[in-house]
C-alpha cells in the first residue's frame, strides 16, 4: 500500500509538472505610460530686436541719416499699430563709416552682444560684400536698402536688397540715351565696386546695341580735385556724358567741369539725384543735368508715405528714405510671418515680397533675393530736382 501511495504521488507531481511547462505563460502588462509634463507655451519676448548698419557719420552721412529717418517714419508706424503681435519692435543703429572694418565691428557686435537674427544694410555696395560672409557663416538676415552691385547676387541665402541690382540701372541709362537721340556718349565712375557695376552694364548695353563709348574715365572715392580726369574726357568732347557717384566727390566734378568750360549733358545714376548735389556744386553747374531716381514718386504709397515723412521729420523726403521703410516693413513683416528666427525671415522675405507694394514700389524678390525695379527720370530745374519722365 506504501509502494502504490508513492507511485500515486510521483504521477501526481510529474502531471503537475507537466501541466505547468503546458500552459502558455502571463500576458506581461504594461506599465502605465508616465502623465507628461505640460511644456508651457513659448513666452513672447518683450521686444524684437532688429539691427541696422549705415553709415551714420562721415562724408556719406547724407545717405545713411535719411535711411535712418525712413526707418524711424515706418518704426513709428508699427509701434502704433502694436508692434508684431503685441509685442514693439526696437532698431539698434550701428555707424560703418562707410569703413568694411567697422561694418565687421557693428556686424558681431550685433549677432553676439544684441542677438539679433537680422541687420539691415549697409548702404554701400563695398561694405555690403565685406559682411556678406560673416552673414552666411552665422546664418543672419542681412537685407540693404540700396547695395547694388551685381556681384551681389553671389552672396548667398541670407542676402536680400530692396533696390534693383546695376544690372538694371545701366540699360536704363541707354534708354535715357536713346531719348535724347544719341548713339554715343562718354562715361566717369567712382573706383569702387557700385561704381564698377553701373558702369560695367552701361558698357556691355552699348556694345550690344551697337553705340559707341567714347571714354570710360575712373576717379577715386575720397578724393577733392579731378580736374585731370574731367580734361581727359573733355578733350573727346562728347555732347553726352554718363557719372556715377557719390554726393561729395560728384559736387566737386561738376564744380570744377564748369571752371574747366566743360560743357556736357550730364546724366547720373541714382546716387548722386539728391538735394544736397545742386546745393554743393552751385546751380550754373548742374542746371539742366538728368538722373535716374530708383523708384516712382508717382504713386498712392509715395504720396502717403511722403506725408508721414515730413509730419516726422519737418522736410519732404529724403534720398532712399522710402527704400528704408520699405525695409523695415518688409523685415516687420516677415517676423510677423516667419518668427524670430534667421531661417524664419529669410523664407517668409520671399512671401512677403510677393505682395508687398510700398512707397519704393513693387517688392518681389528674384532667385538672389534681390527686387526688380523701376526708375523715375529727373531734371535740375531752378537748383532743385524735378520729375523729367516718371517710370514706365
Amino acid at each position: 500500500m506504501r509502494g502504490r501511495l508513492s507511485t500515486i504521488i510521483v504521477v501526481t507531481v510529474v502531471l503537475s509538472l507537466l501541466g505547468a511547462a503546458c500552459r502558455p505563460a502571463p500576458t506581461p502588462v504594461p506599465p502605465a505610460p508616465p502623465t507628461p509634463t505640460p511644456v508651457p507655451p513659448t513666452p513672447k519676448p518683450e521686444v524684437y530686436k532688429v539691427g541696422l548698419i549705415n553709415h551714420l557719420t562721415g562724408d556719406a552721412a547724407v545717405y545713411g541719416q535719411s535711411m535712418k529717418k525712413g526707418t524711424e517714419v515706418a518704426l513709428d508706424e508699427i509701434n502704433a499699430a502694436g508692434g508684431i503681435n503685441g509685442v514693439p519692435v526696437e532698431v539698434i543703429y550701428e555707424d560703418d563709416r562707410l569703413s568694411a572694418a567697422d561694418a565687421r565691428t557693428a556686424f558681431l557686435k550685433l549677432v553676439e552682444t544684441d542677438k539679433v537674427p537680422v541687420i539691415m544694410g549697409s548702404g554701400s555696395s563695398t561694405v555690403s560684400l565685406a559682411l556678406c560672409p560673416l552673414a552666411q557663416e552665422r546664418k543672419v538676415v542681412q537685407i540693404s536698402s540700396i547695395s547694388t552691385a551685381p556681384s551681389l547676387m553671389e552672396c548667398g541665402k541670407y542676402f536680400f536688397s530692396v533696390m534693383a541690382s546695376d544690372t538694371a540701372q545701366g540699360p536704363e541709362w541707354v534708354k535715357v540715351l536713346e531719348h535724347l537721340g544719341k548713339k554715343e556718349a562718354a562715361v566717369m565712375y567712382i573706383n569702387n565696386d557700385y561704381g564698377i557695376g553701373v558702369k560695367d552694364t552701361f558698357v556691355a548695353e552699348m556694345e550690344r546695341k551697337g553705340y559707341k563709348v567714347l571714354i570710360v574715365q575712373p576717379f577715386e572715392l575720397g578724393g577733392t580735385d579731378f580736374r585731370t580726369e574731367i580734361l581727359k574726357v573733355k578733350e573727346v568732347n562728347p555732347e553726352i556724358t554718363f557719372i556715377v557717384d557719390h554726393v561729395k566727390e560728384a559736387a566737386i566734378v561738376f564744380k570744377q567741369a564748369r571752371e574747366l568750360g566743360f560743357e556736357t549733358q550730364w546724366v547720373t545714376d541714382v546716387s548722386i539725384v539728391t538735394k544736397e548735389v545742386p546745393e554743393l556744386a552751385g546751380k550754373e553747374a548742374t542746371e539742366g543735368m538728368l538722373g535716374l531716381r530708383a523708384g516712382s514718386m508717382e504713386t498712392p504709397e509715395y504720396e502717403g508715405f511722403a506725408k508721414a515723412f515730413e509730419e516726422k521729420h519737418g522736410e519732404p523726403p529724403t534720398i532712399w528714405a522710402d527704400f528704408a521703410y520699405d525695409t523695415m516693413m518688409m523685415v516687420a513683416k516677415a517676423i510677423e510671418k516667419g518668427g524670430y528666427t534667421a531661417d524664419g525671415i529669410q523664407k517668409a522675405l520671399f512671401e512677403v515680397g510677393e505682395t508687398y507694394v510700398g512707397p519704393s514700389g513693387s517688392k518681389k524678390l528674384n532667385e538672389y533675393g534681390i527686387v526688380y525695379g523701376v526708375y523715375d527720370w529727373m531734371i535740375v530745374k531752378n537748383g532743385e530736382w524735378a520729375l523729367y519722365r516718371a517710370a514706365q
